[in-house]
């Protein structure tokens, strides 16, 4: 099941005429109105050691509620506090408006004045970096949302308003690793050294209206396409055989994806047979926001691993099972090497 945050939107209006056009663009009357809006979320302290909790994910360390009349800022909020997370936006007028809401912002997300247009959203300066997600989650998961709504004048009754947000990051976890040596390897001379995200996609929209994510790749290790800067410590971490749970990444959307596109994130094992490092790559299947994939991966053909962390040579001798989970769940996905 999808998992979200709810804003309960309480407007009361403080005059009496509102405007009964329902039409989104509707920039609304004079009459003013103000709005409270309440988040449900916990703030809590970043992971030190382990796999996060799901409180850790969802996480809230501060919100900005914009609110759009004909897609032009009327007014923007921000609440910083770690309890009792309400906001009150006053000074608002009645009729269509368009509320957006964005949760765990990094520090260098611009900021947006009234007046400016909704578009802003999707501007470039707008995008997320990935360096920003890197798993610390001491600023917490970028998330985001939004909805449409008409204030409607006190006479009409309270107006509430539910907005779902979700994360803008999607989630990549090692499952399970299963030694089953095909005739001719030997397992005494395999050494598993490592797992890394392979071509993952470094800047990101914020979600509003969808998600746009953009190239240059980033790895955790370095390939034939991605090299020197582009290699990020947080997309690699060490792993033995018997030492490989609680691995997990998180990494932006990527539209790409399947065994021949060259476009796709991958998961990479990487390992040496008989003291030769090598590498058995896996492209994962299109990626979207807000979505964790569990890999289960059995190794059968110890020794065929490939030279280059971003190239499967030898698709037929890995087999991976993803699993996402909510977050939103994705079917888990075998593969075998």
């Amino acid at each position: 099941m999808k998992r979200f945050f709810i804003l309960t939107s309480i407007v009361a209006i403080l005059c009496s005429a509102c405007s009964n056009n329902d039409d989104e663009s509707s920039s609304g009357t004079k009459t003013k109105a103000s709005l409270k809006v309440t988040l449900v979320g916990k703030g809590v302290t970043p992971r030190s050691v382990g796999a996060p909790t799901q409180a850790e994910e969802n996480a809230i360390h501060g919100f900005t509620v914009y609110v759009f009349a004909n897609n032009i800022l009327e007014k923007a909020a921000t609440s910083t506090t770690l309890e009792g997370l309400e906001l009150f936006i006053d000074n608002l007028t009645t009729g269509v408006k368009r509320v957006v809401v964005v949760a765990n912002a990094p520090a260098l997300f611009p900021t947006f004045e009234e007046g400016d247009p909704y578009s802003k959203f999707a501007l470039a300066a707008s995008y997320i970096h990935l360096d920003d997600q890197d798993g610390s989650l001491t600023n917490g998961l970028v998330m985001s949302g939004e909805e449409v709504i008409t204030l409607q004048s006190e006479s009409a009754g309270t107006n509430d308003l539910d907005i779902s947000i979700s994360r803008i990051v999607a989630k990549i976890k090692l499952g399970t690793i299963t030694i089953d040596p095909a005739v001719g390897s030997n397992p005494a001379l395999f050494e598993l050294t490592g797992v890394a995200i392979i071509k993952s996609k470094s800047l990101s929209s914020i979600g509003i209206p969808s998600i746009v994510t953009t190239q240059p790749f980033y790895s955790g290790i370095e390939g034939l396409t991605v090299q020197g800067a582009n290699v990020k410590e947080y997309l690699y971490e060490a792993i033995e055989l018997d030492d490989h749970d609680e691995r997990y990444f998180y990494v932006f959307a990527n539209t790409d994806g399947g065994s021949d596109d060259a476009d796709a994130t991958l998961l990479t094992l990487e390992g040496t047979y008989n003291g030769e490092v090598m590498y058995f790559p896996f492209r994962l299947p299109a990626i979207v926001r807000n979505t964790q994939h569990t890999l289960d991966i059995t190794l059968r053909r110890l020794g065929t691993g490939s030279p280059d962390p971003e190239v499967p040579s030898d698709p037929a001798t890995l087999t991976v099972t993803i699993t996402p989970e909510d977050w939103v769940v994705v079917p888990n996905q075998s593969a075998e090497w």
